[in-house]
């Protein structure tokens, strides 16, 4: 019923429709009539990939109503193009493409909220999400179909003007188990899962829709809304990804024939450890039977954190033994390099989070034998062995929250 009333209205108002992409759909003008709303012209900007622009225009009192859309009714100013066909909730991914070019001299009028690319609904004759330029001056893209409030900064106000912008949707609508993820001039704007829809008959609409008329008149009786004017490239709508993101290279795996210097033995060789992973820049899987270091995270860059210290050249380690550690006289002190080639197993320290620390055991040893002259045994001064515990404790990485208003 919907789509017969907007291809009457179409015909009825002698306008055309535009085709966006050759395997794209057509969008025709949404509730939009005026002469002056939308037309193509050659890139007044210089800095479209193409020569020919859509140029939208809406002026004050510019509005029609048509059931379920009063438009005039409920303060609706528009110049904006819809997809022709109205597809059908099905829960599979659509993909959407578009790019807009806001002028300088582009001015908005709070409390009228200016919406640039809406995905309606029309099961219920609203927009269940929509791009949206509020008193901040900002480009947010947030719900609208329930009242919930989730909303997703995309654009700051000082990058808004004087450039195209390429913006990329992919989106899942459901009523529950939904997904939509924006990209905006290649990088990821928002990330959400959950309920994006109510009816979920959804059709990207774009261009300009001017909501809360009524509201600025109220406030504003004296003034006039300005006349707006701004510049799209054809909007693309896909129920298949068009392959407009490129997927991310694949993880490579550790190399299977690490040495043993490379690897983890236990945490009371953190130092030796992050000498390695300084050079290197990756961790090496722990040997069997040790208790693996925790694990070193990057930062945002890539890369992990350098230690300024030497490695030690030799691992001291200490018998496990739940009993107290003063009845060791001599710790058994083997090289780093022969680790692997010992034929004595190698026993290894459990570090716990509350229990003990490395500088502890230390001590006790140093109490205990102060008079041992064994000139082999290697032993990591306190001071030195908490600095380097410290250097490479895990940092956090950084957060994925999207800015929300």
């Amino acid at each position: 019923m919907i789509r017969r009333v907007i291809l009457g209205l179409l015909v009825a108002l002698g306008v055309g429709a535009h085709a966006s992409g050759s395997a794209g759909p057509v969008f025709v003008p949404f509730f939009t009539a005026a002469d002056w709303a939308i037309t193509e012209v050659d890139d007044p900007t210089g800095l479209a990939p193409v020569a020919v622009v859509q140029r939208f225009e809406v002026r004050p009192g510019q509005c029609i109503s048509t059931p379920p859309f009063h438009d005039c009714e409920r303060g609706v100013e528009r110049a904006e193009l819809g997809q022709a066909i109205v597809p059908r909730g099905s829960g599979n991914t659509h993909w959407y493409r578009w790019q807009v070019f806001f002028p300088n001299d582009f001015v908005t009028a709070y409390p009228v909220r200016n919406r640039h690319g809406q995905f309606v609904d029309y099961g219920t004759g609203e927009s269940a999400w929509a791009f949206e330029i509020g008193s901040t001056g900002a480009l947010w893209f947030g719900s609208q179909f329930d009242d919930e409030s989730r909303y997703f900064s995309v654009i700051n106000e000082r990058d808004l003007r004087g450039e195209w912008h390429d913006l990329i949707v992919e989106a899942v609508w459901s009523r529950d188990k939904g997904r939509l993820n924006v990209w905006v001039n290649g990088q990821r704007r928002v990330r959400y899962q959950g309920a994006t829809c109510d009816r979920c008959r959804i059709a990207l609409t774009y261009g300009i829709a001017r909501h809360g008329v009524g509201k600025f008149k109220e406030r504003y009786p004296q003034k006039t809304l300005p006349v707006q004017a701004m510049y799209y490239l054809a909007a693309e709508a896909y129920a298949e990804d068009p392959g407009w993101i490129a997927a991310p290279p694949p993880v490579e795996s550790e190399p299977e024939d690490a040495t043993p210097e490379d690897e983890v033995i236990t945490e009371a060789v953190t130092e030796s450890k992050s000498e390695e992973e300084g050079k290197d820049g990756q961790q090496e899987p722990a040997e069997e039977g040790s208790t693996v270091a925790q694990p070193i995270e990057v930062d945002s860059s890539g890369s992990v954190p350098g230690q300024k210290e030497e490695a030690s050249d030799e691992v001291t380690i200490v018998p496990e033994s739940e009993s107290d550690a003063a009845s060791v006289t001599v710790p058994e002190t083997i090289g780093s390099s022969d680790a692997a080639s010992s034929e004595q197993p190698i026993q290894t320290i459990e570090v716990g989070a509350e229990a003990e620390s490395v500088s502890e055991i230390v001590e006790g040893e140093e109490q205990d034998s102060p008079d041992s002259e064994v000139e082999t045994t290697s032993v990591v001064e306190p001071e030195d062995t908490q600095s380097a515990l410290n250097a490479v404790s895990p940092r956090p990485l950084p957060s994925d929250t999207d800015d929300r208003r």
